[in-house]
């Protein structure tokens, strides 16, 4: 065992309280050291989950326009619920109906429409093109939805990459929007002379609104450059827990506190 304060050897049953080399108490002074390098320990911890909650104020409630974002993105998941277009079939002895909206993918998967969906193919192949066009629109659609999510999800991690990514998908989200929304008007006319009774829905126009509305507000986000507002003296302490963790350095090598706030600096010149 080695003394905490002088590094002096000490034997196994030297059991004096006291170090004989520098004469400091063992036992307080490695409760001293512990509680010092705890002390280190949370300070530069904290500063990381600072920097992080600064990132995440900044993405999401930092201003306006981030709010709005995330208000769009729930009106967004609210609009693929309402009809892109509607396809109703109704004979003596069979009904059947296909809407084209989230709910109603769903439907369709689960319910055993799809089968009815491929007949189409058979019986009126411009029709079932018409509707499966506008089905994959949809999707494509969603799917710019959803990777619009996911960049606001990550927003924290960069505020200006973040928005650029948006308002490339918003972009696409838009004209896949209006191109099914064109689609959906076209299927009511593929739908004349048969039994089937097709109608189009306002469904495509309302995400096209919602996308524009979300291409906006990211393209002020990136024009206004929005950056979090963190601590330099964090982001040094950062630097320093990373040396710690690479073994560059250990905590008995740095100061306590390892960096002075400036509360604590106006203090010291106040005292």
């Amino acid at each position: 065992m080695k003394c905490p304060n002088c590094g002096g050897e000490i034997g196994r049953f030297e059991l004096a309280p006291d170090c004989k080399h520098c004469g400091v108490n063992i036992f307080y002074c490695q409760q001293e050291k512990l509680l010092s390098q705890d002390a280190k320990q949370c300070e530069l911890e904290f500063a990381s989950f600072r920097i992080l909650k600064a990132k995440a104020k900044c993405a999401f409630i930092g201003g306006p326009l981030q709010i709005l974002r995330i208000v769009a993105m729930f009106a967004a998941i609210g609009v693929i619920f309402i009809p892109f277009a509607t396809l109703r079939a109704e004979l003596t002895m069979f009904t059947s109906k296909i809407t084209l909206s989230a709910f109603g993918v769903y439907q369709v998967v689960s319910g055993g429409e799809l089968n009815a969906l491929i007949s189409l193919k058979d019986y009126f192949p411009e029709l079932f093109t018409a509707f499966v066009a506008d089905a994959a629109l949809f999707l494509l659609a969603f799917l710019m939805g959803l990777g619009i999510f996911i960049a606001l999800v990550l927003t924290f991690i960069n505020v200006t990459k973040s928005a650029k990514a948006c308002c490339a998908l918003s972009a696409a989200g838009f004209a896949l929007s209006i191109a099914s929304g064109i689609v959906s008007m076209l299927i009511p006319r593929a739908a004349q002379g048969t039994f089937i009774t097709a109608s189009g829905g306002a469904g495509a126009f309302a995400l096209a609104v919602v996308f524009a509305l979300m291409f906006v507000l990211n393209l002020l986000l990136v024009r206004k450059n929005v950056q979090p507002d963190i601590d330099p003296i964090d982001i040094e302490r950062v630097k320093i827990r990373k040396k710690i963790k690479a073994g560059e350095i250990t905590y008995d090598d740095l100061p306590l506190p390892v960096f002075e706030t400036e509360k604590e600096e106006e203090g010291e010149k106040l005292g």
